[in-house]
């Protein structure tokens, strides 16, 4: 089975994918698309990065191992401008199984995931309204490095379940159709904004008609924004 234009990760995790595998199992394709929940539960755990997790000098590879100690609080969002809307609807600080929950929310909410841990930036993760409960929302604060710390602020736009495709996909970032750090073909799933305007503001990332809107935070105060792709 060759799917056309899909990619390295979208081979595994795009619907596409999904359809052909379900259909090579059982003979038929799927009963149903996506079944949206009103309310959803999710949960998973905080990783790190190094050898060890805890140790800013230990490495900045991906290691899944839990980050005990993290501080996780949940805010609802308004969906166009990235806002808060009202106090933190979830807060709890991890032990040593790095979990971050459980947490009930609304299937159509969205919502800024912030994350503390030392020797990390404070780091804020905004998503898409999640359709549907899971226990594998696993998240990662990052670390700031020279080139991020002389900035005001820095924001990331990644696509953990596929990369970014200029001859592909219709996407955009802060009014920009060429994302920063993203070369030709399908090789990359992140992409690196280092803004010199100190203005706390919207931020508006769009990948084939995902929309999603974050603040941007001081980096002087060690804050990170990252905007997460569903698809």
């Amino acid at each position: 089975m060759v799917i056309p234009k899909i990619d390295h990760r979208e081979t595994s995790y795009s619907l596409a994918a999904f359809e052909a595998t379900y259909r090579f199992i059982t003979g038929q394709p799927p009963r149903a698309g996506l079944v949206r929940q009103t309310e959803v539960v999710l949960n998973g755990k905080l990783v790190g990065l190094g050898l060890d997790p805890m140790d800013a000098g230990s490495g900045n590879f991906v290691n899944n191992l839990p980050l005990r100690g993290a501080r996780m609080e949940i805010f609802a969002t308004d969906a166009s401008t990235g806002q808060r809307q009202g106090s933190a609807v979830h807060a709890q600080t991890t032990g040593d199984d790095g979990q971050w929950g459980p947490f009930r929310g609304r299937g159509d909410t969205a919502y800024e995931f912030v994350i503390q841990a030392a020797g990390y930036a404070t780091t804020h993760i905004y998503r898409s309204p999640l359709p549907r409960s899971s226990p594998w929302l696993n998240m990662r604060p990052e670390r700031a490095n020279d080139a991020d710390r002389a900035a005001q602020a820095v924001l990331s736009f990644t696509r953990p379940r596929g990369y970014f495709d200029p001859g592909r996909d219709s996407m955009s970032l802060d009014g920009q159709s060429s994302l920063p750090g993203v070369p030709p073909g399908a090789g990359v799933a992140s992409s690196r904004l280092r803004l010199t305007d100190s203005t706390h503001r919207s931020v508006v990332a769009s990948f084939n008609g995902e929309k999603i809107v974050g603040l941007t935070w001081p980096m002087a105060q060690g804050h990170t924004t990252v905007l997460e792709l569903s698809d």
